[in-house]
């Protein structure tokens, strides 16, 4: 894998974002309009996850650039959070790209005084769930028929005060591309 940078997403990036999404979720993916009004929206945290391309010679190229992952989240009240959508490509995953996506999020949180951030995940995303875990997100409950092939969702629910707080303090700020 070769280097990737974390940055705010950009109009740009819409095409990539749209072919991400239906393949992390060809049964119900969110539209390229959808994530168009998400650039848009002022309460809402958009960043991807970029990986540097290289030319023939090894050499960074800027027009290789490929989105690899991204996540939206929205501050919905003063104090709160919810996780819209957070996707990596299949052959990017267990390389804490995810991870990273979160902690930039739980970060950018921390900056705003948000204390509680939930989440919505399906039942058998187990890897998806142990990473919730390990960022401090406990069970909060559970969607039922919650996902369009009628599976289950838990919510999730990570607060601030409880929160291993070493993780996001760490995370770095999404760069804005030059």
């Amino acid at each position: 894998m070769s280097e990737v940078s974390f940055r705010l997403a950009l109009p740009e990036d819409l095409d990539q974002i749209a072919a991400l999404e239906e393949r992390c979720f060809p049964e119900e993916p969110w539209s390229r309009g959808m994530f168009e009004e998400e650039l848009k929206n002022d309460l809402a945290l958009f960043v991807v996850a970029e990986e540097q391309g290289t030319d023939g010679n090894g050499e960074h190229c800027p027009a290789n650039d490929r989105i690899v992952g991204y996540i939206i989240a929205w501050v919905i009240a003063p104090a709160e959070s919810q996780v819209g959508s957070i996707a990596v490509l299949p052959e990017y995953r267990r390389h804490g790209l995810g991870r990273q996506l979160m902690e930039i999020l739980l970060a950018a949180c921390r900056e705003t005084g948000t204390r509680d951030t939930y989440l919505e995940v399906r039942v058998s995303n187990e890897p998806a769930i142990a990473m919730y875990k390990s960022l401090g997100f406990e069970n909060d409950g559970i969607r039922k028929r919650y996902y369009q092939d009628g599976e289950d969702a838990y919510t999730m629910a990570r607060h601030e005060a409880f929160a291993d707080k070493e993780s996001a303090d760490s995370a770095p700020a999404p760069e804005e591309k030059k």
